[in-house]
């Protein structure tokens, strides 16, 4: 998800130089606002995209953390720390 989210503002960044590009040279409003609408589309997919991300990270730190009927796995000890001893 990460590298959709990087290609997205990439992409985004690109709509909004060739924005300016195109409205400062060629002088065709048109133009220019299409590409500024691409370059919001491109961002809002980008925030889009960020958002699902963090929410399935968040939930993937919710279903690992460790209580008091799920104790943590034994690798998760210290590695200076001996084995307690029951």
């Amino acid at each position: 998800m990460r590298k959709l989210q990087v290609i997205f503002c990439i992409v985004c960044v690109a709509f909004m130089v060739a924005a300016i590009l195109v409205g400062s040279y060629a002088h065709n409003l048109v133009i220019a606002l299409v590409l500024c609408f691409g370059a919001i589309v491109f961002g809002s997919a980008m925030f889009f995209v960020r958002r699902e991300a963090n929410r399935r990270e968040e939930e993937e730190a919710l279903k690992n953390k460790p209580d008091f009927m799920n104790s943590p796995a034994p690798s998760a000890q210290k590695k200076d720390e001996p084995p307690k001893d029951e």
